[in-house]
């Protein structure tokens, strides 16, 4: 046998494996994208409905919380009110019509809800679980929670307003950091504790 023949029976196997390491290293990544995309829509799904919560517990209460167990309470036995909103046009005297119409807007109660019900309907949620709200999904593990941070902020003319922020502090992804200069390459989160916003970092 010929050494070119040999060599190319001995290369036939190596070029193998490398074409399998090769795809199996290429499906690996391609599974583990999909799933990191699966868990961080999850995630990003919790965070919206804890933002909702949140901010009809600060209508109710005239501030945010930064407590988990109170913001079961308010979902569990809360009553918020649904109202609608009305405008009427008010048209100004031939005199000072130049000035334009004026709006007066009021809001009319047209009833209370219970919290669950209406943020977490059973057509929409059948599987809702309460206890699990705060757990980061993809885990279940009650060790495995949102970090959740609410306070006032005192702005430069010495008013004080309400501030949230909620943090997802066990990332699938690994190439999110803390400290990464893109925001969105951060832990996912809403709000901010420096700043009036509930935007969450995967809307920047």
């Amino acid at each position: 046998m010929k050494k070119t023949q040999l060599f190319t029976i001995l290369m036939v196997p190596v070029i193998a494996a490398l074409a399998y390491f090769l795809y199996a290293g290429i499906k690996n990544k391609v599974d583990e994208d999909r799933e990191i995309k699966t868990r961080e829509a999850a995630v990003i799904e919790r965070l919206k409905e804890i933002r909702e919560v949140q901010k009809w517990f600060l209508l109710v209460n005239g501030r945010y919380t930064g407590s988990w167990d109170t913001l079961r309470s308010f979902i569990a036995e809360g009553v918020i009110p649904i109202v609608e909103k009305k405008e009427t046009i008010i048209q100004r005297p031939p005199d000072k019509a130049y000035l334009g119409d004026s709006v007066r807007v009021t809001y009319d109660t047209l009833r209370r809800e219970k919290v669950l019900d209406y943020l977490f309907p059973k057509s929409k949620y059948p599987n809702f679980n309460l206890e699990k709200f705060s757990w980061v999904p993809g885990y279940d593990d009650p060790n495995k929670q949102f970090k959740m941070y609410a306070g006032k902020l005192t702005q430069k003319s010495g008013a004080k307003v309400d501030v949230i922020e909620v943090v997802d502090p066990y990332p699938f992804d690994k190439t999110r950091k803390e400290d990464h200069p893109n925001r969105k390459r951060r832990f996912l989160r809403f709000g901010a504790q420096d700043e009036v916003s509930t935007t969450g970092n995967w809307e920047d």
